[in-house]
């Protein structure tokens, strides 16, 4: 029997969808572009055929040259401005931090209203995009008192740092009380070639163990993880979308 008329057909079709497959992006907005962090996810995102959108207040800032890269001027804390930006988008990568000027109530933090205004925006939107937003490493403990205990700089009420600290917890708390599909990031203490300065080191080492309810540890009990496998991570999980509705972290 000549199984070639049969073959023939199925086997185009397997190639068909391969070539698809293969060919496959997405449109991923990124708030936090210019920034360290955004930054590296922007440039992981572009390496993998990605198409991005760099959203800045002043898009100006923004100096990636790739044909893949659309810089756009943008607000994070503004859901009408979100909803106009991340529309028709697959995915959405929140990597901002910050206090206004003045106040230090957590709940006002950048990356507080961020979630909030996330929440906001694509509840109900058709074919919202997929939110992952990078948080802190101390909402990987389970109380407030622990928070501040094992935070890597002192903290007190009513300061900058606190409102840094638990504006992460605030956002979390806002993604799990939501109704839209996000993940939150949060990375180990240890964030190794990132300095408060910038970069120093984009070594990766290209793998990397995930928990959705204790920080990573190696066999020395280190909780560590390279900035650039930090961005590799983001999208990782854009494309996989392992963690939705879920907090999850990453270590060796």
């Amino acid at each position: 029997m000549n199984l070639r008329p049969f073959l023939a057909p199925l086997l185009a079709a397997l190639l068909a969808i391969a070539g698809a497959h293969a060919q496959e992006n997405q449109s991923i907005v990124v708030y936090g572009a210019s920034g360290s962090i955004g930054g590296l996810i922007v440039n992981e995102a572009l390496e993998r055929g990605h198409s991005v959108i760099g959203v800045s207040r002043s898009p100006d800032r923004l100096t990636v040259e790739h044909a893949n890269f659309t810089p756009v001027q943008g607000d994070v804390t503004d859901a009408e401005s979100f909803t106009a930006v991340t529309s028709g988008a697959d995915g959405v990568v929140i990597s901002v931090q910050g206090t206004p000027e003045g106040d230090f109530a957590p709940e006002n933090s950048t990356h507080a209203l961020a979630a909030s205004t996330a929440a906001e925006a694509l509840v109900g939107m058709e074919n919202a995009p997929y939110v992952l937003q990078i948080g802190g490493a101390t909402t990987m403990l389970p109380t407030i008192e622990e928070m501040l205990a094992n935070a890597p700089f002192p903290v007190s009420e009513g300061t900058p740092p606190y409102a840094m600290l638990i504006g992460h917890k605030v956002a979390l708390d806002t993604y799990r009380a939501s109704d839209i599909d996000w993940t939150v990031l949060t990375p180990p203490f240890g964030i190794m070639g990132w300095t408060p300065d910038g970069i120093a080191d984009t070594q990766q080492l290209g793998e990397y163990r995930t928990s959705t309810t204790e920080f990573v540890t190696d066999a020395d009990g280190n909780m560590s993880i390279w900035v650039a496998d930090l961005a590799a991570a983001a999208i990782d999980e854009l494309e996989n979308r392992a963690f939705v509705r879920q907090r999850f972290t990453i270590g060796y």
